[in-house]
């Protein structure tokens, strides 16, 4: 066999290198023409302040992990991020509803709840430079202090741009245009609007300091305590009502139980998806 085709086989039979990772700062740095992508609020919504909060919800074992991309030789490697990306998309979306006219304040009684769901950038290899494509997911939720949900949804934006090969600056276009048009569609969502518009918003109840019960310990009305399985049936018809963590946890405290938590009892409770907090306010009033 001639050595030419022996130094083909061989070369086919080694694996290609892996691709050394990728890390890009988080920076918000759009190439969209200003103006381009934009918000229209109705009237009203300039005038009433909201709280912004930010969730990362994206699911990653690695929460720096941002993209994937391919090399030269085909192998995939990691777009990494030089910072928080909760932290980016509350700064961000500041950024972005003051300049389309909303007034963020951080006490506002009306807040605006955002999952970063989806924050993912992809670089295709290409025979001249890059192709990068950027989805940004944002399902958010317009509540009060007090947990009463006004609307909810979600947003998405997608972008695309060529560019050179490995390169940080194109992934943080790339991602900061799909950011800023979820960002844009989320505020243009006409249900959002709406319930902005019509929300009278009450501020989170006063957490009131209950005494432990005592061993044998009735309830107000002088009977027995409630099981835990008779709370359970109260705090999901509470929860139907879409009452928020805050005042399920000042429901609870306010009850006794007459037996303690069996392991049926927290299986159902968590089955149930009542919120860890509850939970453990709820084990509080048992005996």
């Amino acid at each position: 066999m001639r050595a030419s085709a022996i130094a083909v086989i061989v070369l086919a039979a080694v694996p290609a290198l892996a691709a050394q990772d990728l890390v890009i700062p988080l920076k918000f740095v759009p190439t969209t023409k200003p103006g381009t992508v934009t918000a229209q609020l109705r009237e009203g919504i300039s005038s009433r302040s909201v709280a912004i909060v930010v969730e990362d919800a994206r699911g990653m074992k690695s929460v720096d992990l941002v993209g994937e991309g391919t090399a030269d030789n085909d192998s995939v490697f990691r777009i990494r991020a030089r910072g928080h990306v909760p932290s980016f998309a509350k700064a961000t979306l500041h950024d972005r509803l003051s300049a389309w006219g909303v007034v963020v304040d951080e006490k506002s009684q009306l807040v605006l709840a955002v999952k970063a769901s989806r924050f993912f950038v992809r670089e295709t290899n290409m025979v001249l430079g890059s192709t990068y494509q950027a989805e940004v997911q944002l399902p958010f939720v317009l509540r009060d202090r007090a947990g009463h949900v006004y609307a909810e949804g979600a947003a998405l934006g997608t972008a695309q741009q060529k560019g050179r090969k490995h390169n940080a600056a194109n992934c943080g276009e790339v991602l900061s245009n799909a950011f800023e048009q979820a960002a844009a569609n989320l505020l243009n969502t006409a249900a959002l609007q709406e319930a902005w518009v019509a929300a009278k918003p009450h501020a989170a109840p006063v957490a009131v300091a209950a005494a432990a019960p005592s061993p044998g310990s009735r309830d107000a009305a002088g009977g027995p305590g409630k099981t835990p399985s008779q709370l359970l049936q109260d705090v999901n018809k509470l929860r139907k009502q879409q009452l928020g963590t805050n005042v399920l946890v000042a429901y609870v405290s306010k009850q006794t139980l007459a037996s303690g938590f069996s392991a049926d009892d927290l299986v159902a409770w968590k089955r149930a998806g009542v919120p860890e907090p509850v939970m453990q306010a709820a084990m509080k009033r048992a005996p």
